[in-house]
């Protein structure tokens, strides 16, 4: 069985800098203890699968952990995409 931990190991950059097709949200962590914790807390429905992964940018290493859905037309409107922490902001 996989632990929702595993998401971080995959080295994967944000998908405010590379488009996930249907991520409809994600937060970005600059210690992975925090991206942990986070990803630990989130509660997937029907449909929702847990994304994330590791990258490095200009300040340094960062972690990102979020949720991905089968279908956006079923989630909503892309304004209800909630995007925290996203690099550039």
């Amino acid at each position: 069985m996989t632990t929702p931990h595993e998401v971080l190991n995959q080295e994967c950059d944000a998908p405010s800098l590379a488009p996930v097709p249907n991520a409809v949200n994600w937060s970005i962590f600059r210690r992975r203890g925090d991206a942990e914790l986070h990803a630990d807390r989130i509660q997937l429905g029907p449909g929702h699968a847990l994304i994330g992964g590791h990258g490095h940018d200009s300040i340094g290493d960062y972690w990102w952990v979020g949720v991905r859905v089968e279908s956006l037309a079923q989630w909503g409107s892309k304004q209800a995409i909630n995007k925290r922490g996203r690099l550039g902001d």
